[in-house]
């Protein structure tokens, strides 16, 4: 009696997980792509590589000046007195310092070119986020991945919702 208790309720139980899984709607997009083909982010980062190739050119500027402070300083040890060339040593070694400096402020792990992108992208990624919510919502999607993350091995082709994303983000 017992036995046959069990398996009713097993019984019962797997149906009804089966049944459930019938009418779970799921879906997918791809992250990476969305972001690739958005008209937005195409120009966010546009902005960024420009502001990016001014900062390389400020970079290279101080290269170019230590470097020819340091050459100053070595074709002139010879004439100059040792104040003088400790003087000199000291000047290489302070825009050196300015250098790494920049290259911390602009390149470092929160640095400004970081800073920059978040400022940038924020705003697009919230609203393809929003616009997620709303064809989960609006096409009753009970969930939906990001395949750009991985965790999807197979997925039919009609699951991925990225194409509708980036039409409503493009238009």
């Amino acid at each position: 009696m017992q036995t046959r208790l069990i398996f009713v309720t097993l019984a019962l139980l797997i149906f009804s997980t089966s049944a459930f899984a019938k009418d779970l709607k799921v879906g997918y997009i791809n992250s990476q792509q969305i972001m690739v083909e958005s008209q937005e982010y195409i120009e966010a980062q546009r902005t960024l590589d420009e502001e990016q190739r001014e900062w390389y050119e400020e970079a290279k500027k101080m290269e170019d000046e230590i470097t020819l402070l340091d050459e100053e300083y070595k074709n002139q040890s010879l004439l100059t007195s040792e104040e003088k060339k400790a003087e000199r040593l000291q000047e290489v070694e302070k825009k050196y310092m300015e250098y790494q400096q920049f290259q911390q402020e602009i390149w470092g792990e929160t640095g400004k070119l970081y800073q920059r992108n978040q400022e940038l992208t924020k705003p697009i990624i919230d609203k393809v986020n929003a616009i997620i919510q709303k064809i989960g919502e609006e096409s009753e999607y009970d969930i939906i991945f990001d395949a750009a993350l991985g965790n999807i091995v197979y997925a039919r082709d009609e699951l991925d919702l990225t194409k509708l994303v980036l039409e409503e983000l493009n238009d």
